[in-house]
């Protein structure tokens, strides 16, 4: 029995490998470019003109230019790539003013079919995103809804004004001459939204139990941490002040210059690994494996500091 279970056991060890081995890449082969252009990209409940939204696909180009003078899109070798323009849902959120979208960098890398035949797949092909006008990116916690606050890593680094990173590698491109674009969730009004939230509970045997736990956590707040700013640290509240948890925050309506047409940029969000020797380790693992996800590890390996900065003349004009 146990010889048979090592047979299998090899078998499949050995199937797994196949499987993993993808087809070859075709890394010299010329790629393209293009935009799949479209002006429908705000949701149903959004309520921009079309000519708001025709003026947001300029600045959407514009971006666009910015990225194809990276070495990896300039040189277009071995995939075609594509940026295409994602619906959001984000006017569900509060806080919102600017044409909110995603833009997606896909890398259709060419590989060679069994038959030898040259092919790509243009079907959910590897990415890499950003989001214009999002207030509340999609990389912060979920807390509470209406009001809308959020969690964000605590680690916070400035590289250059209307540069924030948030631990390491959430990026945060915004105008410094304008308010912060978030604003700081106090104990007492993280506290309170989840307390009321839980007195809806229909379940009154329920209730009574989770209104004991809050009150006796209500309790051991002194009263000078009721105004501090509010961690995820506590118990059934999930509101506490300890450090090394993420932040309780919300969006800042006073933000958005609105003084400005609603389809200008004035914030981007992404994910900007910055750890280059993972992303170098990666790189060669994805070309040894024929991974169609190469090309776009080469992507991410070529982005930098300086690419971040390359976008604040977008939020700024």
């Amino acid at each position: 029995m146990r010889i048979n279970i090592l047979i299998l056991a090899l078998l499949f060890a050995g199937n797994t490998k196949i499987q993993a081995q993808e087809l070859p890449l075709i890394l010299d082969k010329q790629g393209t470019f293009e935009i799949l252009s479209r002006t429908d990209y705000a949701g149903i409940d959004c309520s921009f003109t079309k000519a708001e939204m025709i003026a947001n696909l300029q600045k959407i180009n514009d971006l666009v230019a910015i990225f194809r003078k990276n070495p990896v899109l300039a040189e277009s070798k071995g995939f075609d790539g594509r940026a295409r323009i994602y619906t959001t849902i984000v006017c569900q959120q509060e806080g919102i003013y600017g044409v909110p979208s995603r833009i997606s960098f896909e890398f259709a890398a060419w590989f060679k079919n069994k038959d030898g035949k040259e092919a790509r797949g243009l079907i959910e092909p590897p990415e890499w995103s950003l989001h214009m006008n999002v207030i509340q990116p999609g990389w912060t916690g979920g807390f509470n809804r209406k009001p809308d606050f959020f969690t964000v890593p605590e680690k916070k680094e400035t590289i250059v004004p209307g540069i924030d990173v948030y631990d390491g590698e959430c990026f945060v491109i915004y105008n410094p001459d304008r308010p912060n674009y978030w604003l700081p969730v106090s104990v007492k009004e993280a506290f309170d939204v989840i307390y009321e939230w839980n007195k809806k509970n229909s379940d009154e045997i329920q209730w009574g139990m989770m209104k004991k736990m809050l009150d006796e956590e209500r309790a051991a707040f002194k009263p000078e941490d009721w105004n501090k700013h509010a961690t995820r640290s506590g118990m059934l509240s999930g509101v506490g002040i300890l450090e090394g948890f993420p932040k309780i925050m919300k969006p800042n309506p006073e933000y958005w210059d609105k003084s400005k047409p609603k389809s200008d940029i004035q914030i981007i969000t992404f994910r900007m690994i910055t750890n280059k020797n993972f992303l170098e380790q990666r790189t060669k693992e994805y070309l040894q494996k024929n991974s169609i996800s190469y090309h776009c590890a080469r992507f991410e390996e070529s982005l930098d500091i300086e690419f971040a900065r390359s976008l604040l003349p977008l939020i700024r004009k």
